[in-house]
């Protein structure tokens, strides 16, 4: 299938469903502004609702779809982007799987087009481990000629990485959720490694997100670390589609950076805006965030699909049927250097 033209929709060896897309919200910690967003997908299942991640991403690696699934993911994403303000980002993930045989920037080639969005609004977002696998570099040298911005994930603190990164002139610095939610007030290993990554990534001319903030205290130590931005529910959860374009549209938006954080029963920025995804009905579970990358909704994947070379055990379909296991996945994403928000309107 490498060289078809991308037919618009995507479907899953052996698994009935279909996949939509939300969107996480990614704030400036400077303004409280909203910066873009995070691509996330979702698979829906006719009988078994919203399938876990944890059992989607192997199947799908497994039965050769995850190529197809990113594809996907950029072509969809961009197109609800070009309805957004030309201020706003978009995120989303590319696996090493696709990079690895150039199926990455074949993806973000045809999203691009298809779309018609400018490049530099488009974050395509990888972990540390594909800049150092020479088939998928190759691949992201590719993507980077395009004019797109490029973010990296699970990045480690040593001055070789970020030596790395500056040489293939990463744009964005992603603070993995397993850091963040460890945060203590006065102390901790957690709160080192937070301030290094911040330091070193500026230092590199990069910017940086903060994962998964969840609480008034990590959005305090995020902003006093001088992260750029960050995403995550203290913010907003992953919305759907037309609340994430309403909330684009909403020029005097800010995001309150103290207090309690965002509350699905209230109405605010909007009436209507806490409905997260249309499934209204799916179990909350935010066991998955920060793996990996993470995946910070209910049921929700990560715009992307990173594959690994090790094939997990088992052979069960997330639905129960028959089907054989694969490796697992990851991602996340917003770029541009030093990330600072627009000018706010004159009238706001």
């Amino acid at each position: 299938n490498e060289g078809q033209p991308f037919s618009g929709e995507v479907r899953l060896s052996g698994l009935a469903g279909e996949a939509r897309l939300a969107y996480l919200p990614v704030v400036d910690l400077g303004s409280g502004q909203l910066l873009g967003f995070e691509a996330l997908m979702r698979w829906h299942h006719p009988t078994e609702g919203v399938i876990s991640p944890h059992l989607l991403i192997p199947w799908a690696e497994a039965n050769g779809d995850i190529v197809e699934l990113g594809e996907w993911v950029l072509v969809e994403g961009c197109k609800d982007a070009v309805t957004w303000p030309s201020s706003m980002q978009l995120a989303a993930n590319c696996s090493i799987v696709q990079l690895r045989n150039g199926a990455g920037s074949r993806a973000v080639a045809r999203a691009l087009e298809a779309s018609g969005l400018s490049p530099d609004r488009l974050t395509v977002e990888v972990t540390e481990h594909a800049m150092s696998d020479e088939a998928a570099v190759a691949d992201l040298l590719l993507i980077i000629g395009q004019g797109v911005q490029l973010a990296v994930d699970d990045v480690d603190t040593s001055w070789n990485s970020f030596e790395l990164l500056r040489r293939l002139a990463v744009n964005t610095v992603k603070i993995d959720q397993s850091f963040v939610s460890g945060l203590e007030e006065h102390e901790g290993i957690n709160r080192m490694v937070v301030e290094t990554l911040v330091h070193l990534a500026h230092n590199g001319g990069m910017s940086t997100v903060a994962e998964g903030v969840e609480t008034e205290l990590q959005a305090m130590l995020v902003r006093e670390f001088e992260s750029d931005a960050a995403q995550g529910y203290f913010f907003a959860p992953p919305l759907n589609e037309a609340n994430a374009t309403k909330m684009a549209n909403m020029t005097d938006l800010r995001f309150p950076l103290e207090g309690p954080g965002w509350r699905d029963d209230d109405d605010w920025p909007f009436p209507g805006a806490s409905l997260k995804d249309d499934e209204a009905t799916a179990p909350e579970d935010h066991s998955d965030e920060g793996d990996e990358g993470g995946v910070e909704a209910e049921g929700a994947v990560e715009a992307e699909v990173t594959g690994s070379e090790a094939e997990p055990e088992g052979t069960g379909a997330p639905d129960g049927s028959k089907g054989s296991g694969g490796s697992r996945g990851s991602g996340r994403a917003r770029g541009r250097k030093r990330a600072t928000a627009p000018d706010p309107p004159e009238d706001a």
